[in-house]
């Protein structure tokens, strides 16, 4: 084809057919531009097409991950909240003389209050992929990149205040430990590791609520369960919510 083009331009200048020549010379690069555009155009298209069917499949894990992490943080929010009730009833027999509540009753109460700690820990194996590999500009609705990074900020902001909460219980568990006796507690709840022999210490070892410190690191253990609860957890929730939300209105199909 080129050899065609180029006799045709050798023949047009040979018989003095300027005019003619500029004007094909100039219709070959009019050809050549607009061949170019195509293939621009084509190009653009395939890639946009690519990355169309990259957001999809990235709105879709997205979802599915936010949609786990909702139920996640729900069951969170739930064990948050049995675990400052629990704190609550302990809470109802302190004071400076000893309260008549049986040892095993007691034992139950300091397992719902001190077993578990109150963790949120969300899947983010799409969210980490996202940051490592900059695919959040794949996104192409603002919104969502907006939300998806505050809800990375919040999140941080949880796992602080769970610090501080964690670190509440384990002040009011010590104070228990070294102030009243663990093994009578084994030997008395039913979900015990270990098979202990019942201690040879008197019965009613409840000297440890007629402290007012521990009184007062327990509440301040429930307070910052409730703060969690109310400040940390529910916003993220709604957050979290607000996310799946926009993810379904992105997702096409």
């Amino acid at each position: 084809m080129k050899t065609i083009f180029r006799k045709l331009r050798w023949d047009l200048l040979y018989r003095g057919k300027t005019r003619k020549y500029l004007k094909y010379a100039i219709g070959e690069i009019v050809l050549v531009v607009i061949g170019i555009l195509i293939a621009l155009s084509i190009n653009n298209w395939n890639e946009n097409r690519k990355n169309k069917a990259a957001e999809q499949q990235l709105l879709n894990s997205l979802l599915l991950e936010f949609e786990d992490n909702l139920i996640i943080l729900d069951s969170t929010i739930v064990t948050n909240a049995e675990i400052a009730e629990t704190c609550i009833k302990i809470g109802e027999f302190t004071g400076p003389t000893l309260p008549t509540i049986s040892e095993k009753e007691l034992s139950q109460y300091m397992v719902g209050a001190f077993k578990y700690e109150s963790r949120y820990i969300p899947n983010q194996g799409t969210l980490s992929e996202i940051n490592n590999s900059g695919k959040l500009s794949l996104l192409s609705d603002k919104l969502l990149r907006r939300s998806i990074s505050e809800w990375q900020s919040q999140y941080e902001l949880v796992k602080n205040q769970e610090t501080y909460v964690v670190t509440m219980r384990d002040n009011t568990h010590n104070y228990f430990i070294n102030n009243g006796n663990f093994r009578r507690h084994l030997d008395l709840i039913d979900d015990a590791l270990v098979d202990v022999k019942p201690s040879r210490f008197a019965n009613n070892d409840f000297a440890f609520l007629t402290n007012p410190k521990f009184e007062s690191n327990l509440y301040l253990f429930i307070v910052a369960s409730i703060n969690l609860n109310k400040t940390f957890y529910l916003p993220l929730k709604a957050k979290t919510e607000t996310i799946i939300e926009q993810l379904k209105q992105n997702i096409k199909g």
